[in-house]
């Protein structure tokens, strides 16, 4: 029984391995919200860092997570507002409908920092933790890069973003 356990453990972490790929990202990504007559937009460079398990040969699963950090600010009513910070925590699910395009549904966990300031005086705010849904397309050049295209929404706050992927 022994034997046969650690055998079915070792196939299995062998196939699992085999079928996977390490995924690393950088890409673009606008982040804006709006509250009645304020709207607020600021971009940011984004890095990714997944695992991609291959479930069968149209079908994958991505988890992964994305830290990103603000490159443009925004001014609302004389106050600049400033990224700091995005992090992010999701599972992609990816459907090859094409030679070499895909599609994806992407459920995140994710927060982001930021400071405003004015007149010299600043303040930083992080939100809290908040749960995202979002989706995209994707076109693989080369079995190791692709670029992509994706919505994300959280709460009120949405994510356009472009990036490019690679695999390894």
């Amino acid at each position: 029984m022994f034997k046969k356990a650690i055998l079915s453990a070792a196939l299995l972490s062998v196939s699992l391995s085999a079928s996977a790929n390490w995924v690393l990202g950088v890409g673009y990504g606008n982040i804006s919200d709006s509250d009645g007559d304020i709207d607020i937009s600021l971009g940011g460079v984004i890095a990714s860092a997944g695992y991609q398990y291959q479930v069968n040969s149209n079908f994958n699963l991505v988890p992964e997570v994305r830290l990103g950090t603000g490159i443009s600010d925004d001014d609302v009513m004389g106050v600049n507002v400033e990224l700091d910070s995005f992090y992010a925590m999701s599972i992609r699910g990816e459907y090859t409908v094409a030679e070499g395009m895909y599609i994806y549904v992407v459920p995140s966990y994710g927060k982001l920092e930021v400071t405003a300031s004015a007149g010299g005086f600043s303040e930083s705010a992080e939100s809290d933790w908040e749960f995202g849904l979002g989706g995209g397309v994707g076109y693989k050049f080369t079995q190791t890069s692709a670029v992509e295209l994706s919505f994300e929404t959280f709460d009120d706050v949405d994510v356009l973003s472009i990036g490019a992927k690679f695999a390894f």
